[in-house]
C-alpha cells in the first residue's frame, strides 16, 4: 500500500488528500529528440532535476502538476481522461513525487514548483498553455500565473484551499458533520495524529479517506485509481521543511484577466465555498462551479457535471 501526505492545515491544507497505493518501480525514458509532446511518458532535465511527465490526448496543451506534497500523476492521468478529448494533457510529477527526482528537503518551496512549471513549458516548446491544478496544485498554478501571466491561456482550479489564513477551525467543524457515520471515531482520531513514518502515514490515510468523499460507495468505485497512485513521504517532509510563502494573490486577483474556472465539491472540508465565491467575484472572466454531492474529488463522484462544466467553460476559448 502507498501513502498519502498530510501536512498541517495551516502550512499545507491540501495535504489532506488520501491515497492507497502499492509500491512500484517506474522506468524513466528520456524524451525522444525533438518530441517532448509525443504521447507517453517522458523525462526532462529542469532546474537541475530530472522530472517526469506523461502526455495524452490532443488539442491545446494543458499542464496538470501534482500537488507537490507526495502523490504521483497517476491520480490524475487515470481519472481525468475525458479532458484528453479537448486538450493535450501533460501530467507532471512535481519534484520529489512519482518518477521525478528528489531535491534537497528544503527545495520544495512554492517558488521552486513555479519555476519547474516554467521550465517544463519551455521544454515543451509552447508559448502559452492552459493550467489545471487540484487542491494544493491549484495554488501552484495560481502562483505561476502571478509570475508568468503572459504564458497562461486559462486556469482550471479544482478544490484548492483558497482564501489564505488559518482555516483549520472551519475544517474541523466540517469534519464533525460526519460524526454519526460508523467510521468517524477511528477516522477523526487518525486525522489528528501526526504520522512519523511512511508506514504510519499509509495506515492513517487508509483510515481518514472517507472524509474526502461525499459517498463511501464513490470511494470504493475509484479505489483502483488510488491503488495505482504512488505517494512520496519524502516530498511530504520536504514541503514541511521548505518555504511555502506564496505570491500576493489577493492583489493579483482584481487585475488578472486570465479565463479562470474555479470548481469545488459542496461537501469538501478542505475548500471553503465562501472563499471561492469571494475570489471568483474578484477575477474577471471567471466562473465558479459548485458540484453538489461531492467532496474533495468531485470528478470521481459527479463526472457528468464536472466534465460537462469544464467543456462548457473552455469551448469559447478553444474555437
Amino acid at each position: 500500500m502507498k501513502k498519502y501526505d498530510l501536512v498541517g492545515c495551516t502550512i499545507l491544507p491540501i495535504a489532506i488528500l488520501l491515497f492507497c497505493v502499492t509500491g512500484r518501480v517506474f522506468p524513466m525514458t528520456p524524451d525522444p529528440e525533438g518530441a517532448p509532446l509525443a504521447k507517453g511518458e517522458h523525462t526532462a532535465k529542469i532546474n537541475g532535476l530530472t522530472l517526469s511527465y506523461t502526455v495524452a490526448g490532443s488539442g491545446p496543451v494543458c499542464i496538470h502538476p501534482t500537488p507537490g506534497w507526495g502523490p504521483s500523476s497517476e491520480l490524475y492521468s487515470l481519472s481525468l481522461k475525458p479532458l484528453e478529448q479537448k486538450f493535450t494533457m501533460v501530467y507532471l510529477d512535481t519534484r520529489g513525487c512519482g518518477r521525478s527526482e528528489k531535491p534537497a528537503l528544503n527545495a520544495l518551496a512554492m517558488k521552486d514548483l513555479v519555476q519547474d512549471l516554467e521550465g517544463l513549458r519551455k521544454h515543451l516548446g509552447v508559448d502559452s498553455v492552459w493550467l489545471m491544478g487540484h487542491s494544493d496544485g491549484g495554488l501552484i498554478i495560481l502562483n505561476y500565473a502571478f509570475s508568468y501571466a503572459g504564458h497562461v491561456r486559462g486556469l482550471i482550479v479544482v478544490d484548492a484551499p483558497l482564501g489564505g489564513g488559518d482555516q483549520s477551525g472551519e475544517r474541523f467543524k466540517k469534519l464533525q458533520l460526519r460524526k454519526n457515520e460508523p467510521w468517524f471515531p477511528e477516522a477523526f482520531k487518525a486525522f489528528q495524529a501526526e504520522p512519523k513514518s511512511q508506514e504510519e502515514f499509509t495506515a492513517s490515510m487508509h483510515t481518514i479517506m472517507p472524509f474526502f468523499f461525499w459517498s463511501i460507495e464513490n470511494l470504493k468505485k475509484n479505489q483502483e485509481v488510488f491503488d495505482k497512485t504512488d505517494v512520496s513521504f519524502y516530498a511530504r517532509r520536504g514541503r514541511g521543511s521548505s518555504d511555502q510563502s506564496t505570491a500576493d494573490l489577493a492583489s493579483f486577483y482584481p487585475v488578472m484577466t486570465i479565463p479562470t474556472l474555479i470548481i469545488m465539491g459542496s461537501d469538501d472540508f478542505v475548500c471553503s465555498q465562501s472563499a471561492c465565491e469571494a475570489i471568483q467575484k474578484e477575477i474577471r472572466h471567471s466562473q465558479l462551479l459548485v458540484i453538489k454531492n461531492a467532496g474533495h474529488f468531485p470528478w470521481m463522484e459527479q463526472q457528468e457535471e464536472f466534465f460537462g462544466g469544464i467543456n462548457k467553460f473552455v469551448m469559447p476559448y478553444l474555437q
